[in-house]
């Protein structure tokens, strides 16, 4: 059974040029810890519903992943949804949502669906250091987005 994870954070800059930003999966080195190596990113550009998404980068500075990934859902300026289909998780949903707020700037709010194996050692897996692992990944790119926000807004 997948596990889940939700996050929101207020940013400086718009729906929109966060929705920008999040289309472009080139972006991820900005939201990435240092331990993590874009090697190539594949895609199209802009986004549509049904593109694939095909990454290779390193983890740790040293293990190698290639991802591939679909977008699932792609709504302007408000969600994007996007899937893998290949890589190191049996399941891995990745939805962004951008909320505008009434003082200025918007909400992202980010939910990750996620399962890593099978069965009960999976389930342990999933449920102890994979949860630990994207708690801490999701805190620091959230950290990371409003920084870059901060010097985007308008």
């Amino acid at each position: 059974m997948p596990a889940t994870h939700h996050a929101s954070t207020r940013l400086a800059a718009s729906a929109e040029v966060m929705f920008e930003f999040h289309s472009d999966p080139r972006n991820i080195v900005h939201v990435m810890p240092f331990t993590f190596r874009l090697v190539s990113v594949e895609m199209e550009h802009p986004p549509r519903e049904g593109g694939l998404i095909h990454f290779r980068c390193r983890d740790l500075l040293i293990i190698p992943m290639r991802w591939t990934c679909r977008w699932q859902k792609v709504r302007p300026p408000r969600v994007l949804i996007d899937e893998m289909l290949e890589g190191p998780f049996k399941t891995f949903v990745h939805e962004h949502r951008f909320e505008p707020h009434p003082e200025g700037g918007c909400v992202m709010h980010d939910t990750v669906t996620y399962a890593f194996g099978r069965g009960w050692i999976g389930w342990l897996i999933t449920n102890t250091a994979v949860r630990l692992y994207i708690r801490l990944l999701f805190g620091y790119r959230h950290a990371r987005t409003r920084k870059w926000a901060a010097k985007h807004s308008a």
